[in-house]
C-alpha cells in the first residue's frame, strides 16, 4: 500500500471497527474532496462488513461531489443519545474540526477512531490512523479497508479518486509520488471513474462560484514572492455566497506566477476572517496556521481569524513575510517556535 501509519495503528484501527455496528463518520466542515470521499468510501467498505454507519457533516456537501454514491445520506447533527457506539473523525487534525458533531458527553463512553494525513494532527482520538507523509487521508484508510479485507469496488474506488485527485490538485502537488500514481492506477484498475471524476469534480466549476472568482481577482494584490486577496461579507451577500463556500479561491491564487506564498482573506457573517494558505514546495505555512490556532499542510493550511478583513491581514501577512525572509525553507522548524 502506499501510505505508511505504523502497523500498530492500523491493526488497533481495524480490531476497533469489527467490534461495533453503528459507528459515525464525521466529515470537517466546509468539507472538499478528501473528507468526503474518504468517508463515503468508508462507509461503503463498512456495510460490506454488515453494519449500519452513518454520515454526518456540520455543511452541506459541495455540487461538485454531490454525485457519489449514498452522499444523500449525510445529516448535518446528531444527538447525544444518538444510536452509535463509535464515532469516527475523517480528514481532521483536532476535535474542533468536527464543527459541533461531537458531542462532549460522547468523551469516554464511545470510542473515537482518527483517520487523517495533517502534519498538525494533534493525536486526539482513543486510536489515531495518521500518515502526515501521505498525499490524502485516502491513502491510509485504504490501506485500512485492505487489511480489513474488505473488496474495493468501483464506487468506492471512484470515492478514493475524488479524494486523492482533489487534494493533490489533479496530481500537481509536490507529494504526488509514483507510490501515488500507483495507487490512482490501482482504483481505475479496480473500476474507478477517473475520467468522470476530472470532468464533474475538478474541471467544473459553478456559475456562481467564477462571479465570486471575478470578485476576489479584482483584490488580488502582489508584494514581492507574496500574493493575496480579499472577499468582503457585502460581496457574498450580494452574491448570495454561504460561509461554508470558500470557493475554492486558495487554489485559484496559488497559480500566480510570481508567488511563493499566497493568501485569501474571506469575511464571515460571524465577525471572523477565514484565512486560507497555500505555498510552493520549500515554504510552510503550516506554522502560521497553528499559531493561529488552525492546521494543516506545509503547503496548505488554514485558520479563522476574529475582526475584519484590515485586523485578518494585519495579524497574517507579517506571518508570510516572516517564512518568506527565511528562504529557502530548510525543514528544520517545529511548530513550537510560534
Amino acid at each position: 500500500m502506499t501510505s505508511n501509519p505504523s502497523a500498530e495503528a492500523l491493526h488497533q484501527a481495524a480490531a476497533l471497527l469489527k467490534q461495533r455496528r453503528r459507528p459515525l463518520l464525521i466529515s470537517h466542515p466546509r468539507p472538499d474532496g478528501d473528507t468526503i470521499g474518504s468517508a463515503i468510501a468508508l462507509r461503503l467498505a463498512l456495510v460490506q462488513m454488515g453494519q449500519n454507519p452513518l454520515l454526518a457533516c456540520v455543511h452541506p456537501v459541495p455540487a461538485n461531489v454531490a454525485y457519489l454514491p449514498g452522499v444523500e445520506t449525510y445529516v448535518s447533527d446528531v444527538t447525544e443519545d444518538a444510536d452509535i457506539d463509535l464515532v469516527i473523525a475523517v480528514d481532521m487534525s483536532d476535535l474542533n474540526r468536527s464543527g459541533g458533531i461531537y458531542k462532549d458527553a460522547w468523551h469516554g463512553k464511545l470510542p473515537l477512531l482518527v483517520i487523517d494525513h495533517h502534519a498538525t494532527n494533534s493525536a486526539f482520538g482513543d486510536v489515531n490512523l495518521v500518515d502526515p507523509d501521505a498525499a490524502a487521508t485516502a491513502l491510509p484508510l485504504a490501506a485500512l479497508i485492505d487489511l480489513l479485507d474488505i473488496p474495493l469496488t468501483a464506487d468506492m474506488a471512484t470515492c478514493l479518486l475524488v479524494a486523492v485527485l482533489t487534494d493533490t490538485r489533479g496530481l500537481r502537488t509536490s507529494n504526488t509520488t509514483p507510490e501515488v500514481l500507483r495507487f490512482v492506477g490501482r482504483l481505475i484498475e479496480a473500476g474507478g471513474d477517473y475520467l468522470g471524476v476530472m470532468e464533474k469534480t475538478l474541471d467544473s466549476v459553478p456559475y456562481q462560484q467564477m462571479r465570486g472568482w471575478a470578485v476576489a481577482l479584482e483584490r488580488l494584490q502582489l508584494d514581492g514572492q507574496m500574493a493575496w486577496a480579499t472577499f468582503p461579507l457585502a460581496e457574498k451577500i450580494a452574491l448570495g455566497i454561504e460561509d461554508h463556500d470558500d470557493l475554492d479561491l486558495g487554489n485559484l491564487l496559488s497559480r500566480v506566477a510570481e508567488a511563493k506564498i499566497v493568501a485569501t482573506f474571506l469575511e464571515m457573517r460571524d465577525g471572523t476572517v477565514k484565512v486560507s494558505l497555500r505555498s510552493r514546495p520549500g515554504y510552510n505555512v503550516a506554522w502560521i496556521a497553528k499559531a493561529l490556532e488552525g492546521g494543516g499542510h506545509h503547503q496548505a493550511a488554514g485558520c479563522s481569524v476574529t475582526g475584519d478583513l484590515d485586523a485578518a491581514q494585519s495579524g497574517v501577512l507579517p506571518l508570510v513575510r516572516q517564512e518568506l525572509a527565511r528562504h529557502p525553507y530548510d525543514g528544520s522548524e517545529t511548530f513550537a517556535r510560534v
